[in-house]
């Protein structure tokens, strides 16, 4: 596995992290939340909602006011981490590591959405009349972003080191 396909596998990684654990109400209904998906149980039964449905209760009116607002924020935030691995998958196909940072970018500006949406539906203490919301992947994320936004994934196959000069040794007459 070289550097530049490290990031790929962590980006990867992300979408299979259980990002929000939540309850709605007094009990209503409890679920988990990943990128893409949640999962949610309630009297009525089991369900698994994909963010397009959450999408069409949004336009079509079921969802209204902040949880409107919520869902809508986390549906920017799951696009933008779909981005950022599309990104950090051209980066890995054409060894091309100047593109990982703009992915880490991509990556935290996710995080911060999908804490926004959180902090929009139930509050700034997580917990409301709504219910409330444990965010247990959104650190991981977060990490992830400012890794890839500060590591250094160049393979160093192209002649040049750190700094991008050149490391051959070249002998120079001094006399």
């Amino acid at each position: 596995m070289t550097r530049i396909s490290l990031p790929l596998l962590c980006e990867c990684l992300l979408f299979f992290v259980p990002l929000n654990i939540y309850g709605i109400g007094n009990n209503l209904a409890t679920g988990v939340q990943w990128a893409l998906f949640r999962y949610q149980q309630s009297y009525l039964g089991n369900s698994l909602f994909l963010i397009q449905r959450d999408l069409s209760y949004v336009f079509s009116g079921m969802l209204k006011g902040s949880s409107a607002y919520s869902a809508l924020i986390w549906a920017l935030g799951a696009l933008l981490l779909v981005a950022a691995l599309i990104v950090l998958a051209f980066a890995a196909a054409g060894r091309k590591a100047w593109l990982v940072k703009p992915a880490g970018l991509l990556t935290v500006a996710c995080a911060v959405l999908f804490l926004a949406a959180m902090l929009v539906q139930y509050g700034l203490t997580l917990h409301s009349d709504h219910g409330f919301s444990l965010p247990l992947g959104i650190p991981l994320v977060l990490v992830t972003g400012l890794w890839l936004v500060y590591g250094e994934f160049d393979d160093g196959k192209n002649g040049a080191g750190d700094n991008g000069k050149d490391t051959k040794d070249h002998d120079v007459d001094c006399s």
